[in-house]
């Protein structure tokens, strides 16, 4: 399942109020992450992603994914197992006049089962 937002950052929302968005998963594994901003947000805005209160992306403590022209996406293997199944998106803008906008796209899939483990389960239960 592919779960996204689109999420308006007003200026002037510094580092040490970030906006906080959530945004609401299923259980299974986050297989991959899309964050891609508008037009026009250069380096002034920034975004981090957490689950269950802890930063995972970046993993680096206190750091940000930086505004860019560029999209940014990576793979990820990354069990949703317990609840909440959110993520919650801080976001910052130093712009004085504008709002941006980010959007962050993640994919979660359900953990496939070898193959080989269902004909041992099968097995056993003959």
């Amino acid at each position: 399942m592919l779960y996204a937002v689109e999420v308006e950052i007003p200026a002037q929302t510094s580092t040490t109020t970030p906006q906080v968005t959530t945004l609401a998963l299923t259980e299974g594994v986050i297989k991959r992450i899309w964050l891609r901003w508008r037009f026009g947000a250069g380096n002034l805005c920034g975004v981090r992603l957490f689950y269950a209160s802890f930063q995972y992306w970046p993993l680096t403590m206190g750091q940000w994914f930086p505004s860019t022209v560029y999209p940014l996406e990576f793979e990820e293997r990354f069990p949703v197992q317990r609840e909440p199944y959110t993520l919650k998106i801080e976001t910052f803008n130093n712009d004085d006049i504008f709002s941006h906008t980010l959007w962050v796209a993640v994919l979660v899939m359900r953990e496939e089962v070898p193959q080989e483990l269902v004909q041992l389960m099968e097995y056993m239960r003959s």
